[in-house]
């Protein structure tokens, strides 16, 4: 439920920005990115979710959503100098992100715990 919560966000955060993106372009010229890296970003967002949602590449799509969240984190950060609402949104889904893979793949598990 978690991986398809977080999948399903990063892929609606993507679609929404190739789609719609008069609906994103004001908060991101806000942050001092100009229109034309939008549909670099939304690439990003979508190809992160994608490789999520497929239980081979899940590992690779969480790398992918950790530095996508790392980023709109640290250009928030840069502009507003305070934690808000979305910054405490993105921390989530990125913690979301890597709970649901350990989750569901029992070889994160045993990576994380095995023996020294």
């Amino acid at each position: 439920m978690i991986s398809a919560l977080t999948a399903l966000i990063m892929i609606a955060d993507g679609i929404n920005g190739l789609f719609w993106p008069h609906l994103i372009a004001p908060e991101m010229a806000g942050d001092g990115w100009p229109p034309e890296t939008l549909m670099p970003v939304a690439v990003l967002a979508l190809t992160g979710g994608v490789l999520y949602a497929i239980p081979r590449t899940a590992f690779i799509g969480a790398i992918v959503i950790t530095g996508f969240i790392g980023g709109a984190l640290a250009a928030h950060l840069r502009v507003t100098l305070n934690v808000i609402w979305p910054e405490i949104v993105n921390v989530l889904i990125g913690g979301a992100a890597w709970a649901g893979l350990y989750l569901r793949d029992p070889r994160l598990r045993a990576l994380m715990f095995a023996p020294r």
